[in-house]
């Protein structure tokens, strides 16, 4: 979800300081407090509202430079704690976009126009947004503007890392971290580090996510800024929700949902209602979700798009759970829209997919099938964003050299023109140069100890990964299934796998060559995840052999599966092989269940057990004429 964590933050937006630095006079009142509004440390709103109108008070009327910059923050610090005032901040600011004088600075167009984008996203117009921040990127290179180029990047990177575009985003944030730094702008990189965390986060890195937001949370309450500790907080929670620390969760969520309901900010309160529920879900203890997304509901509205459609989306997933299908659709409905309003293809994955079981659960197959198509494409669509080629794209994208060449060139033309006024005021100026050589030094250091992670995650990708499908590989996926096997010891509950290959397929790369016999190879897993709808449960473990994991499946149910995947993969090898290449599989079917006559005791000791069933099924599936599905004996799975 979009996180209120950003607000307070950027009604403080920083412009270019003129290089107060450098003059030779002690700084006046106007300048001091210009500098504390510019920050990036956060303030409360009473300090706030007391500097700007002490700042209107003090700045004469012809002094243009200085009531821009206060025309700036007064547009930054408009009131979004309503729809009503988001609605207003959008008017306000387009109007203020159509009387800018000729004589207006390139800072104060570029960042007005930051401005009127960030309050647009707030608004639920994420192109508009999007095209915004695009156009404030290209003006702040132009006029090499740094504090505006971090600027632009960090929201626009946040906007990335949420719609599910995570190269763009990291891209975006890294380099605007890189320059808030080199500016010694500690506030802001604090601020920009919250958005990266947040990025691994959703990339699929909690741990890393959880180290960063640590960090964060140490910083502020040493600070003793305890508002933004409890934004922190709940930010950390999601990330243990993603480890499946579900319990932990909710005890971060308590913490900020209490501390906001304290201090009466009910908007704020009810996002982390939504996120205690979540948790609760996936523990089973839906009666106390279902209180806290109620008391949710009468605060949220259908305009908070971002709150608003996860709300939906675990309201119907309880309403599901509890067979109250028909009420499940109607909450569906509600949160997909918002979900596509937002472009959030994350959360509208998660919808398609329990869509697709309450029509199941329904008996409306059609239906559930074209959700669960959807469903496909979407998650190929978010994969390809995230993860496709990262051994070449990621590695271009934040690459140190690039982003150091990039920033150093922009650092250097900054510091010619500092070095002129430096005529004036050599021992200001020096302290200046010192600061921007710590802070460059130290961004490589920290870019260079990324690029190493990132690396070893590209590395660790790659050798759990099957090279031609993108599927888990032989070692990936039978470590999956052992723990699926002892997990189902353990809860008594049953587990099926199918193993199958493709019929005559040495005559296919024989008769076809092996271009067509890897495109037959991907038909196969196409059609598995399609039967699925999660990759992570089908694996390669041969030349043309797959194994698929079936949590929670019994041993007729598994063999109707495999006779789905047959059939699957006869129409889409008609769909895209040539129309005399006649694509068929065989397949075994076992499942771990109790032995007849017996007091849970089971068949199999281990997974090689299970397996070695599932493939004796197999040869027997292949010595009856190929092109069918046998079940291991003694299981209650009918042959065929």
């Amino acid at each position: 979800m979009l996180r209120p964590f950003r607000y307070l933050s950027f009604t403080l937006l920083l412009f270019l300081l003129p290089l107060s630095l450098a003059m030779a006079e002690e700084k006046t009142q106007v300048d001091k407090i210009f500098e504390r509004l510019e920050s990036g440390e956060p303030m409360t709103r009473e300090a706030i509202d007391n500097d700007l109108a002490l700042l209107s008070k003090l700045i004469a009327t012809d002094d243009v430079l200085r009531n821009e910059k206060l025309q700036l923050l007064k547009c930054w610090d408009q009131s979004a704690e309503t729809d009503t005032d988001i609605a207003q901040a959008v008017k306000n600011t387009s109007q203020t976009l159509t009387l800018i004088p000729p004589t207006a600075s390139a800072h104060f167009i570029t960042d007005l126009m930051l401005c009127h984008s960030w309050f647009l996203q707030l608004n639920g117009d994420v192109d508009s947004a999007m095209e915004g921040y695009n156009l404030s990127v290209k003006r702040a290179y132009e006029h090499e503007d740094l504090k505006l180029i971090a600027d632009s990047r960090s929201l626009r990177g946040a906007l990335y890392s949420y719609i599910g575009d995570f190269s763009a985003a990291l891209d975006d944030l890294i380099t605007a971290q890189d320059l808030y730094e080199s500016l010694n702008l500690t506030g802001w990189a604090n601020i920009n580090l919250a958005d990266m965390a947040t990025s691994f986060r959703r990339y699929g890195d909690p741990q890393s996510a959880i180290r960063y937001y640590n960090k964060l949370k140490a910083l502020y309450l040493k600070n003793n800024n305890q508002e933004q500790a409890m934004y922190v907080t709940s930010e950390i929670g999601l990330a243990l929700d993603e480890l499946g620390e579900h319990q932990q969760a909710i005890d971060h969520f308590l913490l900020s949902y209490q501390y906001f309901k304290e201090h009466q900010l009910e908007k704020v309160a009810a996002t982390m209602a939504t996120d205690i529920a979540f948790s609760l879900i996936k523990l089973h203890r839906l009666n106390e979700a279902e209180k806290y997304l109620t008391e949710a509901a009468a605060v949220i509205s259908e305009k908070d798009y971002a709150a608003y459609s996860f709300m939906k989306l675990f309201t119907a997933n309880i309403k599901f759970q509890q067979a109250r299908y028909k009420e499940a659709l109607t909450e569906l409905e509600q949160g997909e829209k918002a979900f596509r309003t937002l472009q959030n293809d994350r959360g509208l994955t998660q919808l398609l997919q329990l869509k697709s079981d309450v029509y199941a659960a329904m008996n409306n197959l059609p239906a559930a099938y074209g959700a669960l198509q959807e469903f496909v494409a979407l998650t190929k669509k978010v994969d390809d964003n995230s993860f496709s080629h990262q051994t070449t794209e990621l590695k271009m994208k934040f690459d140190t050299t690039r982003i150091e060449s990039e920033n150093q060139r922009l650092i250097e033309n900054q510091n010619l023109k500092e070095q002129e006024l430096a005529l004036l005021e050599k021992n200001k100026s020096l302290q200046h140069i010192i600061l921007l050589l710590t802070g460059f030094i130290l961004t490589i250091v920290s870019i260079f100890a990324y690029k190493q992670v990132q690396r070893n995650r590209q590395l660790q990708v790659i050798a759990l990964t099957d090279y031609l499908t993108k599927l888990p590989n032989r070692r990936h996926i039978y470590a999956q299934a052992a723990q699926y096997f002892q997990q189902a010891l353990k809860q008594q509950s049953p587990f099926s796998v199918i193993i199958f290959d493709a019929d005559h397929f040495k005559k296919i790369n024989d008769n076809f060559g092996h271009e067509l016999g890897d495109r037959a190879l991907l038909t196969i897993a196409s059609a598995s995840q399609a039967l699925t709808g999660n990759k992570d449960l089908i694996g390669r473990i041969g030349g043309e052999e797959f194994l698929i994991l079936l949590p929670n499946t019994d041993a007729e149910r598994a063999c109707e599966l495999a006779h789905q995947l047959q059939a699957q993969i006869s129409r889409l090898g008609a769909e895209d092989l040539p129309a005399e290449l006649k694509l068929t599989v065989s397949a075994g079917v076992a499942t771990l269940a109790p032995q007849p006559n017996s007091d849970n005791t089971y068949q199999d000791k281990d997974f090689a057990s299970l397996l070695k069933r599932a493939d004796d099924a197999l040869y027997e599936a292949k010595n009856a004429g190929r092109n069918c599905v046998k079940a291991a004996k003694n299981e209650a799975a009918s042959e065929s």
